[in-house]
């Protein structure tokens, strides 16, 4: 029997920053749920900001608790979403709050790109050019916060600056750095060309990580402050969270597709390498890296974001709070098929109410967007989110020319029976869901790794397959 590991998995998203405790027997992982808090974007001067302090204070908390229901805590890790970062000064020190995707400096530089050099940084990197990229973010400082980015000599995306505030340790790590649309994911290497449309030097990358190695031990101080007399290693883990997601997806089969819903909706394909072809480029599909230098083809397509709106203002309008079950359950109620719309209209990006931007993608014509029913208004939207998977992934399985037997569906989303069987009846295959811990279990999967590094990768899937309840929606004949 291997000794028991306990493992704290640290998952911060769009919408909450949760602290997960994995306990590890030498056979399976189970999780649980040590603390959950909100996670919510700062408006200021004009831009939209996250509050890393907070975030951090948050997970210092959740490491504070996971050590009392544990005799010890043997290492962490750390995973959230991609794209945004902070820059660093000389000193090491923060030199601006964390820019959030959601705002349009970088969709401004996008906008003036000519199609041909968009191709270009395509072919360059393996990453589909996108407006929330931190190529554009970067550009986008260079004109409207200059003296902000002059004074970065480091750039550290959002997992890494957590993992630096806990250690102090600079690094970039590599399924997270993909996403900034600066690294040439076929040689792992900084491009130099996009650092010079960036408007920043290559040096201001750190090194890059290698998954299930040591990164550093906690800072003594924080180990302190959180009641805890022994170190704590910090694991290199695929920090961006739909990373680890898919290192956690129970298939026995290597090549797979798969959902990660979240507030946006990863969909694609896991790969040996990455597909950089023209209709991967005109698919709008893009190659992130994942987990042990694996990698993900997939489409960053909107997710449950739209839901989440949508539940917030029914909730704000009704002037009474509703369950998730109750919620979706009134898109069941919706008579006939449901109509349908594209989840990924820029009207939808952060409109100032999801909902009647939503009836007035239903009913153009209407001259009263306030007059609009519920139940149609839910069911269009779980029909729609469940058809784009469904015609994602179709493009993904003509891009990589493989067979599929299943399609897999992590995240919070996977607990939406409406959209998970629109999916399978769209797709003609069967969807299988995966309990919503997965990108935890993902995480302490590499954490294990570390501990054990005679493990192969199969080795570490069979740990997980063993790890995860499913559920399967099959389509309907």
């Amino acid at each position: 029997m291997e000794r028991n590991l306990n493992l704290v998995a640290f998952d911060c998203g769009n919408s909450s920053i949760r602290t997960i405790l994995c306990r590890f027997d030498g056979e399976r992982v189970k999780s649980e749920l040590v603390l959950q808090e909100p996670n919510e974007i700062l408006e200021l001067e004009g831009y939209y900001y996250w509050d890393m302090p907070q975030i951090f204070e948050i997970l210092k908390r959740g490491l504070s608790l996971a050590a009392k229901r544990v005799d010890k805590i043997d290492s962490i890790g750390i995973c959230t979403w991609g794209i945004d970062f902070q820059l660093l000064d000389e000193n090491g020190e923060f030199v601006e709050r964390s820019l959030c995707y959601r705002n349009t400096i970088g969709e401004e530089q996008m906008s003036r790109q000519p199609e041909e050099e968009q191709k270009e940084m395509f072919y360059r990197t393996g990453i589909l050019c996108d407006k929330i990229n931190t190529v554009y973010m970067l550009r986008g400082m260079k004109e409207h916060m200059p003296s902000v980015l002059k004074r970065g000599k480091k750039i550290l995306l959002v997992p890494d600056i957590l993992v630096y505030l806990f250690t102090g340790i600079l690094m970039n790590e590599p399924s997270e750095l993909s996403t900034s649309q600066m690294l040439n994911v076929k040689e792992m290497t900084i491009s130099k060309e996009q650092c010079s449309y960036a408007g920043v030097s290559p040096e201001i990358f750190s090194e890059i990580g290698v998954h299930g190695k040591l990164v550093g031990n906690i800072r003594k101080e924080v180990l302190k402050e959180a009641g805890i007399s022994y170190d704590i290693p910090v694991v290199c883990v695929p920090s961006h969270d739909t990373a680890c997601a898919v290192m956690a997806i129970p298939s026995k089969d290597e090549k797979y597709l798969f959902v990660s819903s979240g507030t946006w909706a990863l969909i694609g394909a896991q790969c040996p390498s990455p597909i950089i072809t023209e209709k991967v480029l005109n698919s709008k599909l893009t190659n992130e890296a994942g987990a042990f230098g694996r990698t993900n083809l997939l489409r960053n397509s909107a997710g449950m974001f739209i839901v989440q709106r949508l539940k917030a203002e029914y909730e704000s309008m009704k002037q009474r709070r509703i369950s998730w079950n109750d919620f979706t359950a009134l898109a069941g109620t919706y008579k006939g098929e449901p109509p349908t719309f594209d989840v990924n209209d820029n009207r939808l990006f952060n409109p100032v109410s999801m909902t009647e931007e939503i009836y007035s993608l239903l009913h153009p014509e209407s001259a009263n967007p306030e007059d609009y029913d519920w139940t149609e208004i839910l069911a269009a939207a779980y029909a729609s989110l469940g058809d784009s998977y469904a015609q994602v992934l179709r493009m993904v399985q003509e891009c990589t020319k493989e067979v599929y037997k299943e399609v897999y569906v992590v995240g919070g989303g996977s607990r939406n029976s409406f959209i998970n069987q629109r999916c399978a009846d769209k797709i003609k295959m069967p969807v299988v869901t995966c309990d919503m811990e997965c990108s935890s279990v993902g995480n302490a999967a590499v954490q294990i790794a570390y501990f054990h590094p005679e493990y192969s990768y199969e080795r570490l899937r069979e740990i997980i397959a063993d790890s995860l309840q499913v559920k399967t929606y099959y389509p309907n004949k």
